[in-house]
């Protein structure tokens, strides 16, 4: 396995090009919530310490402000719900299921996703340091100026990512194969990949990325 070298996601000597602007996905998952009033679960302000809800299923809901501290969601399904200015820190998400999730303004520092389903997800502003989402599947999954740094990405399948302003820096993404997937807005210094780069065939990446991920393999970059 090869680490990338440090900022290979910053550009130097262009501007940052315009970036077309995600689906309104925010407001669709809000009328969402507010269609099945009758099943709505709103929570705001709450705190919960070494609380466990596994197996649980959370489905139109919005969690608001809310804190979750070394807290276990094994297995729990999330379906159509809204995450705003939350934190997570330490908990367990292992082998869950996410849906229709709008995350944004929240952290999820050192929480374990191991083996969890993401479809049509979005984390917006989020930060995800030192997260495990080994062998994870991300379809139609969304980070948009999240930070999902020195965490674990390894192994995973992914489809329909899209990146806007994202930070990787220090991640693992050993066997998480990228081809289609935007990278030239995100930051990948530090990342480990595989000896001949195999998880970025296919990706789209500016010069400056291409040539930091150059010098890993001993060639002298000309300028």
């Amino acid at each position: 396995m090869l680490k990338a070298g440090g900022n290979t996601g910053q550009r130097q000597g262009r501007e940052t090009e315009a970036k077309p602007v995600f689906p309104p996905l925010r407001p669709m998952a809000a009328e969402a919530v507010e269609e099945e009033e009758i099943s709505c679960v709103s929570g705001e302000g709450l705190a919960f310490a070494e609380a466990s809800f596994d197996l649980s299923e959370f489905a139109t809901v919005r969690l608001s402000g809310c804190k979750f501290k070394n807290c276990s969601f094994y297995r729990t399904s999330l379906v159509k719900v809204l995450i705003e200015n939350c934190s997570f820190a330490g908990c367990r998400f292992e082998g869950g299921y996410w849906q229709n999730v709008f995350a944004e303004e929240s952290k999820f520092t050192g929480c374990d996703f191991n083996e969890t389903v993401f479809k049509d997800t979005v984390f917006r502003r989020c930060l995800l340091q030192y997260a495990n989402l080994n062998g994870s599947v991300l379809r139609q999954v969304i980070l948009d100026e999240t930070r999902l740094t020195d965490s674990e990405l390894s192994e995973c399948k992914v489809q329909g990512l899209q990146l806007r302003a994202a930070d990787l820096t220090g991640t693992n993404c050993f066997k998480t194969y990228f081809s289609g997937t935007d990278l030239t807005d995100t930051e990948i210094g530090g990342i480990t990949l595989s000896k001949d780069f195999a998880e970025l065939r296919g990706a789209l990446i500016t010069p400056y990325q291409a040539g930091g991920l150059v010098k890993l393999l001993g060639i002298k970059v000309q300028s």
